[in-house]
Parts: C-alpha cells; structure tokens; sequence
C-alpha cells in the first residue's frame, strides 16, 4: 500500500525497505522477518532489503515498512530532535544581536534548509486500506499545517489513491495466489 502511495509522488517504482535492528538477514524478530521473506517474493515491490533507524532520514529508501508502535516512535524522536537542533540554534544566535545578523549573512542558506525540516510542512499521515481517503494530522497542527494536510486529501483525491492501492493489492495477492 506504501509502494503504490509513493509512487503517485515519485513516478516511478519506489524502494521498499523494512526498518530493523540492522542490516543482516538475520537480524529481527519473526515478524520482521516473515514481511522480508514475502516482500522478497512479491514481484510488484521493489524491495531492497533491510534498513536501521540512523537510515531514516536518508535517501537509503522511499518507503519505509515497520510497525504501527515502532512508526510512531521513530516519528516522535525525528520530531522531537529536530525542534531540538533548532532551539538549541535559535538560542545560541540569538544570545546576542550581533551573533544573530552575522548568522543570517552566512547562514541564510542553511536557515532555508531547516525550514523544510518543520513538520508541519509535511503535516497528515495517509491511512491506508481503507475505500476512502483519510489523512491523520498530528495534535499540535497549526492552520498552515492542516492546509497541507488538506492538499494532500486533494492530491490523492485526482491520482486516485485508493483505487490504485486496490488494484496494486489485488495484483500482489494473485501472485501470491491469495
């Protein structure tokens, strides 16, 4: 369902990986382990193996496949380490005005890039399975945040998201003769 979602952002066949305590195939509980050994057999997905948890802000995969319990731990600690990094910086810059505008003149290019890491730019998770469209904003969402979460709805609303998931789901299932 990951795979068919990211495909309507990427157009094109995304990487499936699977979060686990490390990399080697024996690593993981049974269920890690029983998902790797039907994503290895599922023609439809191009599954890539196994990722660790210091992989999940990287290029390393373009959809990511863990449990609900350990998604939104992992979410939580990338949240709560970014508004971290950030009020850290804010407080160093801004202990003296001085510190301040020459970080903004050599900076400004990196204060650019960290606006990309507010979550609210990316705010709304998409549930998927069901026969409608559904995106779960988080509790601290501002306006800007729910607007977003929103074009998302629309977005998966002209691409058709559910009934490309149904379909891909319906194809995977015939080749694992379900």
């Amino acid at each position: 369902m990951g795979a068919a979602l990211a495909e309507q952002h990427l157009q094109q066949a995304p990487r499936v990986a699977i979060l686990n305590i490390g990399a080697e195939e024996i690593k993981g509980n049974d269920l890690v382990k029983r998902c790797a050994e039907m994503l290895t057999q599922t023609q439809a997905i191009n599954f890539i193996g196994y990722i660790e948890g210091n992989q999940l802000l990287t290029d390393a995969a373009d959809v990511i496949v863990c449990d609900g319990f350990v998604g939104n731990v992992c979410l939580k600690a990338c949240e709560g380490t970014a508004q971290l990094f950030i009020d850290k910086l804010k407080k160093s810059l801004l202990a003296s005005s001085i510190k301040g505008w020459i970080a903004r003149k050599l900076f400004s290019e990196l204060f650019t890039e960290l606006k990309t890491l507010n979550p609210d730019q990316y705010n709304g998770a998409s549930l998927l399975g069901l026969r409608g469209i559904v995106i779960k904003s988080h509790g601290s969402a501002d306006v800007s945040a729910v607007v977003n979460a929103i074009s998302e709805a629309v977005h998966e609303v002209k691409r058709q998201v559910p009934s490309r998931i149904s379909d891909r789901l319906e194809a995977v299932l015939l080749e694992r003769h379900y």
